[in-house]
């Protein structure tokens, strides 16, 4: 298989080997073949860095790469309330249990800014810098729910490709300079 290209980054899902309308379905032995597939049958070029987005928990799928891939560090990334911050100290423990390096954590949807210019933190405040001081793991900064980041996205073009100096592109900025810190 071989993977999509844009942007000088490799992308490959097994999203895109079904039909859009059909449900994947898969009980644990289809989730672990899905990631050998993935990691064993795509002609990746070469590359520095491969990021898997994984659903949240700790199931087959974060236990089989935890076990069968070597893995160089996790980032959790997850919304700030409470109920989601229950998966995420699980994924936390699970991870430190099997020897995966956590390389910190994203509070994803962390606020929105109204039209008076506040920001509004409709999730919760902190959960997640919180969660991060707790396990004593790097907090890597939040990312707002933000208009021009899902247009952006719906229109396949990432926000810090088509607007670099916008306020979002440079959280994103922040985030990855930290992450690429953690390697060294």
């Amino acid at each position: 298989m071989i993977p999509l290209e844009k942007y000088n980054a490799q992308c490959m899902s097994m999203g895109f080997l079904v039909d859009e309308q059909t449900p994947m379905i898969w009980r644990g032995p289809m989730v672990i073949s899905a990631i050998k597939t993935m990691t064993q049958n795509v002609l990746w070029k070469e590359r520095d860095v491969i990021i898997v987005d994984m659903p949240p928990g700790t199931g087959d799928t974060q236990l089989t790469f935890a076990q069968q891939v070597k893995v160089d560090g996790a980032i959790i990334v997850s919304t700030p309330q409470d109920l989601a911050l229950l998966d995420v100290k699980r994924g936390i423990q699970m991870f430190d249990k099997t020897g995966v390096k956590i390389l910190g954590l994203i509070d994803n949807m962390s606020y929105f800014k109204g039209d008076d210019g506040k920001d509004y933190k409709i999730f919760g405040e902190s959960g997640v810098e919180k969660t991060a001081k707790e396990f004593n793991k790097e907090f890597l900064g939040s990312l707002p729910i933000h208009q021009d980041l899902r247009s952006s996205a719906d229109k396949g073009e990432p926000l810090t490709h088509s607007n670099p100096d916008h306020e979002v592109s440079k959280l994103f900025k922040n985030i990855a300079e930290k992450i690429k810190q953690s390697f060294h």
